[in-house]
């Protein structure tokens, strides 16, 4: 195994953020940042307490393209908010209560959409007609379509799903691994996987990764993020290869497709570092 290191800098993103501009922090908790391209801003989810209680305390932030906070307490009156997804010109947020759906103009929460079986909702993705959301602890993968939310995929095989992202052709599953723990430590690590969307049938991309928290697929790379080791790793030719490496808390990572984002959750700090 071979190992690199990305070039780093803090929040300022080249070709759309300016290079070197400094973030604002600290965030409480940020556990996904996501680029809302149609208003050029950088968008931070911040759990600001416990992950599953209906405390009222999560918000997002949003962060401007020189670096600056453009609003600390952008949208407010989230539980736990995690992953994040932009579709059809509206922001869907996984929390304690259920898929939060946000009118990015008006910042104003239009909808929440509730998984009533789901127990610890995390992260958000979409395609070209659907929402998914991972349940960590139901090995399940739900869809919103056609303004419902329903239980998509569920599989013992899915191992504590954490991350996901849609690749154009199929969707990308980071397991947290199997033998979850009460300290959220695990007797095996995560792999990589793929469903099929019109089959639905579970493929691994990779095998014991780690356990793997954001998932992101860029300019034909796939690179996840361990939480627990802080490490980034990509995926070439079916085996994990890290190529830069954090204090834990690495959440999940997201992209512009130039350039990485990256949550220290235990630091409470939004970090880039560009795409070679």
């Amino acid at each position: 195994m071979t190992t690199s290191t990305f070039p780093t800098m803090l929040v300022g993103m080249a070709a759309l953020f300016a290079a070197g501009a400094v973030s604002a922090e600290p965030f409480a908790m940020p556990e996904s940042a996501i680029y809302d391209a149609a208003h050029d801003r950088v968008i931070v989810s911040n759990i600001n307490g416990g992950f599953t209680e209906p405390d009222g305390n999560g918000y997002l932030s949003t962060i401007a393209p020189d670096g600056a906070l453009i609003q600390q307490d952008w949208v407010t009156g989230l539980d736990g908010p995690k992953g994040m997804a932009i579709w059809n010109g509206r922001l869907f947020v996984a929390d304690v209560r259920g898929l939060v759906e946000i009118d990015l103009d008006a910042a104003k929460i239009v909808a929440i959409h509730e998984a009533p079986s789901a127990q610890f909702l995390n992260d958000v993705t979409a395609s070209d007609n659907a929402v998914f959301v991972s349940d960590l602890m139901t090995d399940t993968i739900w869809q919103f379509k056609d303004g419902s939310l329903m239980p998509w995929v569920t599989s013992p095989t899915l191992s504590h799903p954490n991350g996901i992202a849609w690749d154009g052709e199929r969707l990308l599953v980071g397991s947290w691994g199997q033998g979850l723990n009460e300290d959220f430590s695990t007797d095996a690590p995560g792999d990589l996987l793929s469903i099929d969307p019109e089959t639905l049938d579970i493929s691994v991309v990779a095998s014991a990764i780690g356990n793997i928290d954001g998932v992101v697929a860029a300019k034909g790379r796939i690179i996840v993020s361990d939480w627990v080791k802080g490490e980034l790793i990509e995926i070439q030719d079916g085996a994990p290869v890290t190529v830069a490496a954090f204090p834990a808390g690495l959440a999940d990572i997201g992209s512009d497709g130039e350039n990485l984002l990256l949550p220290h959750m235990m630091e409470g700090r939004v970090e880039v570092i560009a795409l070679p």
